[in-house]
């Protein structure tokens, strides 16, 4: 969690990562485990911020001939879903400006269009070697978020539910062992915000799938 904390303090201290909106960016894929393609088809409708909510229905694609798009369908089926945003992840999106743009996006690029997976993550490697975090990628905020979970007591199936895996074999073989009971995937994230959320509202290094 330390390494957790002085990455995230290092992009709001990099002026090329707060220039490209990379320390909100990472903030939401650390709160919620989801992957780069479904946090940028994130729209303001999607989000629930008084439930604490994310509605998760889409991911961004580009297009021959047109461009970057949000596709209406995720990944697999397991894709569909609604998270519980730990809530430093919600106070933070709550004091988010809003930017009009065709989308509704919440998480747009330096040009105001939908988030590019290739570019963001060309940027990702550009600010976090100088910072020391060679061997971080956007895979590694995915797993980060997962071990909480694990580590947290939540079941394989709950695990993931919350990643949108199908098949909870994915689950399990990419990242951990045994489970005990289930406290809840947003008090599981709260350490990410730094833990001081209450136990009854709220978040480490690795890859995905």
């Amino acid at each position: 969690m330390v390494e957790v904390h002085a990455l995230r303090a290092g992009l709001r201290e990099s002026r090329r990562a707060v220039d490209d909106g990379l320390p909100a960016f990472v903030d939401f894929m650390l709160g919620t485990g989801m992957r780069i393609g479904e946090t940028s088809a994130v729209t303001w409708a999607d989000l629930d911020l008084v439930r604490r909510t994310v509605r998760l229905s889409g991911i961004v694609v580009r297009k021959p001939g047109v461009g970057l798009v949000i596709q209406p369908k995720p990944k697999t089926t397991a894709g569909w879903r609604v998270l519980h945003l730990p809530v430093w992840l919600a106070d933070q999106l709550q004091a988010r400006e809003r930017v009009d743009s065709e989308w509704n996006a919440v998480f747009l690029s330096q040009r105001g269009c939908l988030r590019d997976k290739s570019n963001t993550n060309r940027v990702l490697r550009e600010v976090l070697d100088p910072l020391g975090f060679e061997w971080v990628t956007s895979h590694t905020f995915r797993k980060t978020a997962a071990t909480l979970l694990d580590e947290s007591g939540l079941t394989v199936r709950e695990i993931a539910d919350q990643l949108g895996h199908k098949r909870i074999s994915i689950t399990q073989d990419t990242y951990f062992g045994r489970k005990n009971g289930p406290v809840g995937a947003a008090d599981a994230l709260r350490e990410i915000g730094g833990g001081s959320d209450k136990p009854t509202d709220r978040p480490r290094r690795g890859q995905s799938q």
